[in-house]
């Protein structure tokens, strides 16, 4: 059953503009947000603003609040494999500013990376103004600094590991100051996002930069998610849904809960403390309610026609 006082809201999605990754068009997220009585949410597909548009559109008709933003492809351990190494980033437009610094970086991206859009560090922190960072998920520059991946290697030892994520930390608060936070997920059954929130914890301690939780969504419903293992087959050049299948976890829930209570007890069963799950869920509101943003629009356009001309349309 949904929960009509839900805090949570969601800031990192996906719906099929993340094209085979995300299942249905943003108008069912918004009407599934709209139904648990959520009050605002976000789009963040990969590379691309195109969604936003219809997420506005839906949200205002249903009452949800929309949060316009990205997941972004960002860095690389070297020029070398800048175009094979990509860490994701999640991107939010806090306001018209923000939108338009927002839409500077994705069209460099691109034109720097084409196909593969890459957003380099210098051209979001030429661009940091108005827009707020959440450090990603288990695929982001800080995991896998933590952690290992993508081209980083493992630590030779959890404290390298710990000291390599503080160093990511430092250069990210530093660009971006209070609007910089630490991306935890529910995902228990990934040992990875276990290790990466417990460790999260501990920094956020250390360095004061808040927790804030995702859940990543790529569909609207439980009963959609085996849909993601066909996008992923076809989109990934498998042979077969079983061959998807041995590469990824499709049983973990990438939806959104139906609760506060639902996804706090999920965090806590990654090794998360209950403060620091209920801080989580309670700086995703927050970051919500500072996201203000309507999108721009043109002007009608009006040809230059005389009401004397004889026009029969006019």
């Amino acid at each position: 059953m949904a929960d009509a006082d839900i805090t949570y809201v969601n800031l990192h999605g996906h719906s099929t503009f993340s094209h085979g990754d995300g299942h249905k068009l943003p108008r069912y997220h918004v009407e599934r947000a709209a139904e648990l009585g959520y009050k605002a949410m976000a789009l963040t597909e990969h590379g691309g603003v195109s969604s936003h548009f219809q997420l506005e559109k839906y949200g205002i008709q249903l009452g949800v609040k929309p949060i316009f933003g990205l997941e972004g492809y960002t860095g690389a351990v070297d020029d070398e494999h800048k175009g094979q190494f990509k860490f994701h980033l999640t991107i939010l437009a806090r306001d018209s500013g923000g939108y338009r610094n927002l839409n500077k970086v994705v069209t460099q991206s691109w034109r720097d990376y084409h196909y593969h859009p890459t957003i380099s560090g210098s051209s979001l922190a030429a661009n940091r103004d108005g827009l707020a960072v959440l450090s990603g998920c288990s695929g982001s520059l800080l995991a896998c600094s933590l952690l290992g991946g993508k081209g980083i290697p493992e630590p030779v030892s959890k404290r390298a590991g710990y000291n390599r994520a503080l160093e990511v930390i430092e250069r990210f608060y530093d660009t971006f100051g209070n609007y910089y936070f630490l991306e935890v997920q529910p995902f228990w059954e990934l040992p990875r996002t276990s290790e990466i929130n417990t460790t999260y914890e501990k920094l956020s301690r250390e360095t004061g930069v808040p927790l804030v939780v995702t859940c990543d969504v790529h569909y609207p419903r439980p009963d959609d998610g085996e849909m993601q293992a066909i996008l992923h087959a076809v989109h990934r050049g498998k042979h077969s849904i079983d061959d998807a299948l041995r590469e990824w976890n499709y049983e973990v829930p990438m939806t959104l809960p139906l609760s506060d209570r639902e996804l706090a007890e999920r965090l806590m069963k990654t090794g998360l403390s209950r403060k620091a799950s209920m801080e989580a869920i309670q700086s995703s509101a927050n970051i919500a309610g500072f996201c203000n943003v309507t999108l721009p629009k043109a002007d009608r356009l009006r040809y230059p026609i005389s009401e004397d001309d004889d026009v029969p349309w006019i």
